[in-house]
């Protein structure tokens, strides 16, 4: 189904997104092709619709994950979805062959906060090699531009998949927690360190020309 036929109902000339990098990754011999969109609070009707579309349950029919499972993960999408809704937020929309596989939300600044990454399959049954670290790789060349204090994330124990190794390996360290949740944070050191490894298997290309992309007529699932 295309996103457009269920978003044109909502059509406006501002819902559009900034075609910031295309990247080529390499992982286990499989290539992938994966480009970045920014969006913003201008964004809100497309966030919604995208939210409404994907059924991960359709997508991903494991039966090692539980209805708890998918029930988390649309609540890791939901979170982002609503975090875009604010001004002060900034989002990563991943994208392979003009089908949405990821989303990142963060509030920059100085510091930046990561509140939500979220990705799923475009075909059935597979997952998007390298969606998360794509993003990552993108969030983490804006940090460095700037010369960024410091990334946090406060990450779940509960989710669909563990996610704490994940973090490890790209940088981030504990610094606190309780119940389900692990604080953790990643100083540019780490992150300097971990680009050097990204910078191994996804070649990015940046998109130089910033312009807005009419999202609506751009993407499908």
């Amino acid at each position: 189904m295309q996103i457009s036929n269920r978003l044109r109902q909502c059509q406006s000339p501002n819902f559009k997104g900034l075609y910031l990098a295309n990247s080529t990754n390499y992982i286990k011999n499989v290539k992938t092709s994966i480009d970045i969109y920014e969006i913003t609070s201008r964004d809100k009707e497309f966030l919604k619709a995208l939210k409404q579309s994907i059924k991960f349950e359709n997508l991903f029919p494991d039966k090692s994950i539980t209805k708890q499972g998918f029930d988390r993960w649309h609540d890791i999408l939901g979170f982002a979805v609503n975090k875009l809704h604010f001004d002060d937020y900034k989002g990563l929309i991943a994208v392979k062959e003009n089908k949405p596989c990821g989303i990142l939300a963060y509030k920059p600044g100085k510091s930046y906060y990561l509140d939500s990454i979220c990705t799923w399959p475009v075909e059935t049954g597979k997952k998007v090699p390298l969606a998360g670290q794509t993003m990552f790789k993108q969030l983490f060349s804006e940090f460095l531009k700037i010369n960024g204090i410091k990334i946090e994330l406060t990450a779940i124990q509960n989710g669909p998949f563990p996610v704490i190794h994940k973090y490890l390996r790209l940088g981030f360290k504990p610094t606190g927690g309780e119940d389900y949740l692990v604080r953790m944070r990643a100083l540019p050191a780490e992150i300097k360190n971990t680009m050097k490894y990204l910078n191994e298997i996804i070649f990015t290309k940046n998109i130089n020309d910033n312009e807005d992309i009419n999202l609506f007529n751009k993407l499908v699932v």
